[in-house]
């Protein structure tokens, strides 16, 4: 068990709340910082747009609790900071915490890695790319770090991806770590959008959760 989930669970243990929803809040905070603070890659990403109701206060803890959580929220960063490019630090840990929840099952890392290399082998790839349940990104993150691997960032830079999965706390750990390691290594997407959607009722008329367009795919006057 890494210290970044032995930490959450004594924090959940103190302050009465799930290890899950810990580990949810930290994506929280970084999917918020990621939608307000565009102008820190605006060259990497000229181009986007996300539901201003997925940025949501963190609410319920004490004041004294939250100097903690700050302090989780940085030990996380410094995972992501210390990662290879697109390497998926996240899946594993929060597949520990689920306990069942919904019957939801997080695709292993060297699962995710696996299924990658076997389509590398098939090639079985192209540039755009869809991922309809992408939990929290584990598929994703193999089949990106693979191209980055191949083709370093001028072939990551021709992706369009898409994601979705009904569980906004998932989507919103997926597009957290796409974006995270695309900005932290400076290797845009093309495009990257998520969805929150019901693949049953209402995956085209839902408004997409969040999307970012880069340089290579944003044409003289639509950059917003």
């Amino acid at each position: 068990m890494s210290d970044l989930v032995k930490n959450i669970n004594v924090f959940a243990d103190h302050c009465g709340f799930p290890a899950r929803r810990i580990f949810d809040d930290l994506f929280t905070l970084l999917f918020s910082h990621i939608c307000t603070g565009k102008k820190e890659y605006q060259h990497l990403y000229p181009a986007v747009s996300y539901d201003p109701r997925t940025v949501q206060p963190l609410e319920g803890y004490r004041d004294a609790d939250r100097d903690e959580l700050m302090q989780l929220l940085v030990m996380l960063t410094a995972e992501l900071d210390n990662a290879a490019p697109f390497e998926d630090v996240v899946t594993d840990k929060y597949g520990t915490l689920l306990q069942g929840d919904l019957g939801q099952f997080m695709t292993p890392t060297a699962l995710s890695n696996a299924v990658r290399g076997f389509l590398e082998f098939t090639r079985e790839s192209g540039n755009k790319r869809a991922e309809p349940t992408c939990g929290t990104g584990a598929l994703v993150m193999g089949d990106l770090r693979q191209t980055y691997a191949v083709g370093g960032k001028d072939a990551v830079s021709h992706v369009d991806y898409s994601i979705n999965d009904l569980d906004q706390r998932l989507v919103r750990i997926a597009t957290v770590q796409v974006m995270y390691h695309s900005i932290r290594h400076e290797a845009p997407l093309k495009r990257l959008v998520a969805h929150n959607a019901d693949l049953i009722r209402n995956y085209d008329s839902s408004p997409p959760f969040f999307a970012a367009t880069s340089w290579r795919g944003v044409l003289p006057g639509q950059i917003i």
